[in-house]
């Protein structure tokens, strides 16, 4: 495995993957309140407050308690003050979350070799995929709360079981994280690519990303006094740290497809060398 992964780790390196991944935290970081606030304003909307409770105990477990805590307090404020905020501010949040999936494409079109698309066309894209995001998100969280009541109320012993209430917690959220990545893959990259040409990617970064969520929270908790003095700078330093871990993984990804992709050609070619 480590010998597979040698040839895109370095290229990762070559094309500066640190710093793709640094410019991606940094705009995740800027994007994750307008971000959710979209998300719960599009649940409030449909009176899903069960679902919005879901969300944010699974926000909770993934990112590190005191930062996402922050952020929902800011969250629930642009809510309350919703009316205030008016289409212009509306429009404002709108925009600044589409910053992370703009800032993808422009990593994922530097490790394959290509331009960016044009301005408003890359915007449009953008928008694309944000509402198909939130409405995928809706209907799995939908879908999540829906089975977890149907189970508590026909197996209680079965949900009250902490593994197996972990076990579920971890299928959801890693399914979710595939299938964003191969929807950011295949559609940002300004690239033909269809979903089995980021498979590889997307499993590998979805892996990698889910453990991380497990041994971060952990780490920050054991860490203890030792980080005191980026805790002290605020939490928003520990959140892009997290970010930054993230970002790279997903970079990584989509340098595995790349190096995938190469090896397809190359077998290609050969074939019809034979031919």
């Amino acid at each position: 495995m480590v010998d597979n992964l040698r040839g895109p780790i370095d290229k990762f390196f070559r094309d500066r993957g640190t710093h793709l991944a640094a410019m991606i935290a940094y705009f995740a970081l800027l994007s994750l309140v307008p971000l959710i606030f979209l998300a719960l304003a599009t649940l409030g909307a449909f009176g899903r407050a069960e679902e919005s409770s879901y969300l944010v105990t699974e926000l909770q477990s993934l990112f590190p308690s005191q930062s996402i805590d922050d952020i929902v307090r800011v969250v629930r404020a642009i809510q309350r003050n919703a009316a205030a905020l008016g289409i212009l501010g509306g429009t404002f949040l709108l925009w600044s979350s589409l910053s992370l999936f703009s800032v993808l494409e422009s990593a994922f079109n530097i490790v394959y070799g290509r331009p960016n698309r044009p301005f408003l066309r890359g915007k449009a894209l953008a928008v694309v995929l944000l509402v198909a995001s939130l409405l995928v998100l809706f209907a799995g969280l939908v879908m999540a709360t829906v089975g977890y009541t149907l189970l508590r109320d026909f197996a209680p012993g079965f949900v009250a079981n902490d593994w197996v209430a972990l076990g579920l917690s971890l299928l959801v959220s890693t399914l979710a994280i595939f299938v964003f990545l191969l929807a950011v893959y295949s559609r940002l990259t300004n690239a033909e690519l269809a979903l089995q040409d980021v498979l590889p990617g997307a499993a590998l970064a979805a892996v990698l990303l889910q453990a991380t969520f497990q041994v971060l929270p952990t780490f920050f908790r054991l860490s203890g006094d030792s980080i005191l003095s980026l805790r002290a700078l605020g939490t928003p330093v520990l959140l892009l740290i997290w970010l930054y871990v993230a970002a790279n993984v997903i970079v990584l990804g989509a340098e595995v497809n790349w190096w995938m992709s190469q090896d397809d050609e190359v077998e290609q070619d050969e074939a019809v060398g034979l031919a």
